[in-house]
């Protein structure tokens, strides 16, 4: 990174933090270097270890920061969170490779009090960094218990799904099972499919439509559903959302609804 994408990136950090500073967001700041008991590993720690920068040393693991949400909820399990909103940045890595994310997680919050935050952080794109949304793709990560009985949800469908492989699909599930049809159908229609499938007022298609239209009030009218992501974590167990810049298209705002020992609603963004 040259001087000025440095001192760049650096503004844009500070004005992060002020923005949501003047929007009444505890500011928090961790270390990057987390100290990780293996007794005290979760089944979600160990799946993640394979992807962490980690070493031990005197009986001790350390590991280099890979994710703010987790490292956030580990930590939160363990000391009851002092504030209901916080705002951070700073380094993770990922792959071996080093970024900035700017995040935010707001705990036991309200429908009201998550759009509420995306607008907060919206507007940080808009005004600060000169960019908007091209297009949204929605999801949620409960969905796959509606499309798929216990007896079908085996990792190879699963595999499949993620896969997008219809042909393969269609052979084992049949042509008409919904995912099958969901997959074959454009992804920006693939919402109102959904509800022509199922009950309109099941939850999960509910708390979708609800993300939908409070989007298209605010103009983002671009919206595909992505019914294929797994839920990296098992806490995520609600609708998630990955929002795709106009200008600079390698960024993205993402984030999503978690629930586990703590539950919140984080946003975050690489810089």
């Amino acid at each position: 990174m040259n001087t000025t994408a440095l001192i760049k990136n650096k503004e844009y950090e500070l004005s992060f933090l002020k923005h949501f500073q003047d929007n009444d967001f505890n500011l928090v700041d961790f270390s990057f270097i987390e100290s990780l008991s293996w007794q005290s590993l979760t089944k979600d720690d160990l799946q993640q270890m394979t992807e962490r920068s980690f070493w031990q040393h005197d009986h001790h693991i350390y590991a280099l920061r890979n994710d703010f949400t987790d490292q956030l909820l580990r930590y939160y399990s363990n000391y009851p969170p002092q504030y209901q909103r916080v705002a951070y940045t700073g380094p993770i890595v990922r792959d071996n490779e080093v970024y900035t994310q700017l995040g935010i997680e707001h705990y036991n919050p309200t429908v009201s009090d998550m759009q509420d935050d995306f607008l907060t952080f919206y507007k940080f794109i808009q005004t600060t960094l000169n960019d908007d949304i091209d297009f949204v793709i929605l999801g949620h990560y409960q969905l796959i218990d509606l499309l798929l009985s216990a007896n079908e949800q085996t990792q190879d469908i699963l595999n499949l799904i993620q896969e997008r492989n219809i042909s393969e699909l269609t052979t084992q599930l049949g042509s008409a099972h919904p995912v099958v049809q969901l997959l074959t159908t454009k992804t920006t229609e693939q919402l109102n499919l959904l509800s022509q499938l199922f009950p309109y007022d099941h939850k999960t298609i509910q708390a979708l439509r609800r993300w939908e239209q409070w989007f298209k009030s605010n103009d983002i009218t671009n919206i595909h559903l992505d019914i294929t992501p797994q839920p990296p974590r098992s806490y995520y167990k609600g609708a998630f959302m990955r929002c795709h810049l106009k200008n600079n298209k390698s960024q993205q705002l993402t984030g999503g609804f978690y629930k586990g020992e703590l539950e919140g609603f984080g946003l975050g963004f690489i810089l």
